[in-house]
């Protein structure tokens, strides 16, 4: 048991420092280094009593109540990859059985060094409600996030939170399986190590998943294609991509057919110009793919490949078409024409931003553009 315990308190800190120094995590992200967090450290516990305490009720019966915290950073996870806007915060009554589960072990333990008979007595009662309490939650909150798996569009995100509530889910039947025969039959130490190494092994497939779908970006055993270029800020405030000024690079492997390609970047374009999702200042390519359905990988793929830009040089080109119209209908109404306003209203940040990238993609400044509307008009 201790190689299965080790194994998986290795593998859960690994994913916890991949994961962190992931360059592509977002929010939600967070929601699983705490999840991993808390395998590890619920391992770690169990390393500890399995190699240095004697007490053969401890060994048995001191349920880590870590466990029930799972279940709501899992669904929390969910939630927040719906919404981003979500703030987990405000679910925090969904730890309150882990609160009172931690107060529970703790008075266990002390009443363990306090006196050794009640502190058993007091250790049964608890592993017996902690048991039933881990197999609620380890069935319940999976069964809430198999009701919002549909409302996921992201493929990767659906499948890695599918994989993660049915290893849940499994861990919750496992339990229930072994408490049912221990009704039945008397409940050995042998069938208590297998019931656990079972629910160890489950909770380091959680760790390889999450690491499979989040930091190495396989699904399926395929490689994934690099992401698109980062936006950079320079001391100016202008913001554009690292290779806005570069050939654009060719992938080590490309995964997807030019059809592919062609389909992806009308779907992009189909969505773009019914939502103007590009007026979101906080846009990125993780949410212009899950607003499509499809991997961030493919998104910035088919954008290089294809359509030879970079995925902010995408975007600012509907920003500076979107800045255009503005313009001409507000010169067109003889009304005085604000060109920071306009930028922000199409979604940049910076003044500084918007006049590079005007003049970038129409050869032109802003207040060059509006000069020219003026002498076109002066000129019927």
């Amino acid at each position: 048991m201790l190689y299965v315990i080790s194994i998986g308190a290795f593998q859960a800190l690994i994913a916890v420092l991949l994961l962190w120094k992931n360059k592509f995590r977002n929010k939600a992200d967070a929601l699983l280094i705490v999840l991993l967090c808390c395998i590890a450290t619920h391992l770690g516990i169990k390393f500890y009593i399995y190699s240095f305490v004697e007490d053969l009720h401890i060994r048995t019966q001191m349920n880590t109540f870590i466990g029930l915290c799972y279940g709501p950073l899992a669904y929390l996870y969910v939630l927040k990859l719906l919404d981003d806007k979500f703030i987990p915060a405000t679910r925090m009554y969904l730890f309150i059985p882990f609160v009172l589960a931690a107060i529970a072990y703790l008075t266990v333990f002390c009443l363990l060094l306090a006196d050794v008979p009640v502190g058993h007595r007091a250790l049964r009662v608890y592993n017996d409600l902690s048991t039933w309490l881990f197999i609620a939650f380890g069935a319940a909150f999976p069964l809430m996030i198999f009701r919002k798996l549909r409302q996921i569009k992201a493929k990767e995100e659906r499948q890695l939170v599918l994989h993660i509530s049915s290893l849940m889910l499994a861990v919750a039947a496992v339990g229930a399986v072994f408490r049912a025969i221990g009704y039945f039959r008397e409940f050995t130490m042998e069938n208590m190590l297998l019931c656990r190494n079972i629910c160890y092994i489950l909770l380091s497939l959680i760790c390889i998943d999450i690491l499979r779908f989040k930091y190495a970006g396989i699904v399926s055993g395929r490689t994934a294609a690099p992401p698109a270029p980062v936006a950079e800020e320079d001391s100016t405030g202008l913001i554009h991509a690292k290779e806005d000024h570069t050939e654009t690079p060719a992938p080590k492997k490309i995964q997807l057919s030019e059809a592919a390609h062609r389909k992806i970047l009308q779907q992009l374009d189909q969505h773009l110009a019914s939502t103007k999702l590009y007026l979101d200042p906080d846009l990125g390519l993780d949410k212009l793919s899950a607003a499509i359905g499809e991997s961030k990988y493919h998104v910035s793929e088919a954008l290089n490949m294809y359509a030879g830009k970079s995925f902010y040089q995408y975007v600012n080109e509907y920003r500076i078409s979107r800045a255009m119209e503005i313009m001409t209908s507000i010169h067109q109404k003889n009304l005085p024409v604000n060109i920071l306003m306009i930028a922000f209203e199409c979604g940049f940040k910076a003044k500084s931003s918007f006049n590079a990238y005007f003049k970038k993609i129409t050869g032109e400044t802003p207040s060059a553009y509006l000069s020219r509307l003026k002498a076109g008009a002066a000129a019927c």
